[in-house]
């Protein structure tokens, strides 16, 4: 009897931490989607790299927007835990976030007004960048959150569309992430056009049932 009420204690605990991590996963989600009114992913990054050294805390990051310090912790965090940012950390513990590879500005694309990657804005992207983009260029040539461009691109993943490729070092860190599209649509993108109209519909019922629209 002992061990049988010692197993169900070590059980209760292990669902109520899974159950912790969830709520506290969607806690962050949204607090990071309510924040793109205040800075968008787009802006946080012109912001980090306007910065003398590159390098930007999340003490620096709320003196500089007025973000409370646990949403600028949450943002930041967001962009590092995706492989977008590198994180170093000072003799007090403290956290600074530095880009993983350098910013650069896109070409004025002439993407579409919708709140969302169409598939058209996603293959005229990948022709400027040699059909292997980044979530950091998704990011800067769309204005659109991490989080909208994360959904996205694991949906076009489940369609067997685009694959994500992450690229480690010889200690086995990803240095990386990228994505390309799939055969057939690498060969002949024109594919992938033909399904717009649903894959777009599908996309768009898909990010508001996620409330991931803003």
């Amino acid at each position: 009897m002992a061990k049988e009420a010692v197993l169900g204690i070590v059980i209760s605990v292990c669902v109520a931490m899974i159950v912790f991590a969830i709520a506290w996963y969607r806690y962050e989600q949204k607090r990071n989607r309510e924040t793109q009114r205040e800075i968008s992913d787009r802006d946080l990054l012109r912001l980090l790299n306007d910065q003398p050294d590159k390098l930007l805390s999340p003490h620096q990051l709320r003196d500089l927007t007025g973000l409370s310090l646990g949403k600028a912790r949450g943002r930041l965090s967001s962009l590092f835990m995706y492989g977008i940012l590198n994180r170093s950390s000072n003799s007090r513990g403290r956290h600074f976030y530095g880009f993983k590879h350098p910013l650069e500005e896109e070409p004025d694309l002439p993407l579409s007004s919708d709140p969302f990657l169409t598939v058209e804005d996603l293959l005229q992207i990948f022709e400027v960048h040699d059909q292997r983009v980044s979530a950091q260029e998704l990011i800067m040539a769309t204005g659109l959150p991490l989080a909208v461009i994360k959904r996205e691109m694991k949906y076009f993943e489940k369609q067997g569309i685009v694959q994500k490729l992450q690229r480690a070092d010889a200690m086995g860190t990803m240095t990386s992430r990228f994505f390309v599209l799939q055969e057939p649509y690498r060969s002949n993108p024109n594919l992938f056009r033909e399904k717009a109209s649903v894959l777009n519909l599908e996309m768009r019922e898909l990010l508001r049932n996620d409330n991931l629209l803003v």
